[in-house]
């Protein structure tokens, strides 16, 4: 069997050749490796350093490609790249700036022959800075989930990681449903890994780690001043994506609470962008809008306790979230709401 590894590369010279570097580590007899290293025209010196990198692999289980980009295209573009141009069996996503932990494949594949008709293995991740594990609360043992309803309570209570990287997926499950990721937007793995275990009909968590995460300080995410109204933005787009998708089980809509609850969450990450930078008259217009639909969408429906929690999102209400014994007050009721319902 083929992996294809897919590593989009920009401004990430400080961290590239150990990303690449892990790969290579993987080399093994029982598969073969397809590492597609998607150049997105970055300025520095990341190119030339994946280039020395391969160039000293002497070894045949992997097979490199590198993809160029006449333009920067972004991260959501180049992975797109990497998927249009992957021939493996399985499809892995790596961050440029993040790296496999050793024997990261063999075991994923250890697993793969004992489920071999699972569509997603989950592996664990170590945050570097924060030395925390993403699976920490399935314990020490592989976790098989084949009933959808459980795969929506995992995304909703946000116990699944909602990255595309540290995932083995059936490269054909992701070409059958056309999986692409949506241009332009930043936060783009939410919706991507929505529509994924929306679809999915198995996953297998599994407790070894697999992936070590560098929380860059640089990246686009950790520097909201300086991209605030593209984030905020991107965020009630997906927000908005996300509440046309309630989810479907036996051809019925179900986990109407908990499903506009995960799009409120989105949008409070939103809000608290706009109160800390402000945002463009369009963007703020856009919020505002969305925020309305979002509470006409609770009253609708006659639910006077979600209804209750979005007042969260207007003033004066809002207001209180600063107070730390309001937000714990309101994450409480979160929790309540997705209880009774």
């Amino acid at each position: 069997m083929t992996i294809s590894v897919i590593i989009p590369v920009y401004n990430v010279e400080k961290y590239v050749r150990r990303s690449i570097e892990s790969v290579l580590a993987q080399e093994s007899a029982d598969f073969n490796i397809e590492c597609l290293i998607i150049d997105d025209c970055s300025p520095d010196d990341s190119m030339s350093i994946v280039r020395d990198t391969i160039d000293s692999y002497k070894g045949t289980c992997i097979l490199f490609h590198i993809i160029r980009h006449e333009k920067n295209m972004g991260l959501s573009a180049a992975r797109n790249s990497g998927i249009a141009a992957a021939t493996g069996d399985f499809l892995f996503f790596i961050d440029s700036d993040d790296c496999l932990f050793e024997n990261a494949f063999s075991t994923l594949v250890s697993y793969l022959k004992v489920h071999h008709s699972v569509d997603v293995i989950l592996g664990n991740s170590l945050c570097l800075e924060q030395n925390s594990y993403a699976n920490a609360p399935f314990g020490n043992t592989p976790v098989l989930i084949e009933d959808k309803r459980k795969i929506f309570e995992l995304v909703f209570n946000r116990q699944i990681n909602r990255n595309a990287w540290n995932k083995l997926i059936r490269h054909s499950f992701v070409t059958e449903n056309n999986m692409l990721f949506d241009v332009g937007l930043l936060y783009e793995d939410v919706t991507w890994t929505y529509k994924l275990f929306s679809r999915v009909s198995s996953i297998l968590i599994i407790p070894e780690i697999t992936y070590l995460y560098e929380n860059n300080p640089n990246s686009i995410l950790h520097t909201p001043a300086e991209r605030s109204d593209q984030m905020i933005w991107s965020l009630i787009i997906i927000a908005d994506s996300l509440l046309k998708h309630q989810p479907v089980i036996h051809g019925k809509k179900t986990f109407f609470a908990a499903h506009r609850l995960f799009v409120g969450h989105w949008v409070l990450k939103a809000l608290d962008l706009y109160d800390k930078y402000g945002a463009s008259a369009d963007t703020t217009t856009y919020l505002h809008s969305f925020r309305r639909i979002l509470m006409k969408d609770a009253i609708c429906h006659v639910h006077p306790l979600l209804v209750l929690y979005f007042l969260v999102l207007f003033p004066p209400i809002r207001l209180f979230l600063k107070c730390r014994l309001f937000r714990r007050c309101h994450y409480l009721l979160n929790r309540i709401i997705n209880k009774l319902s």
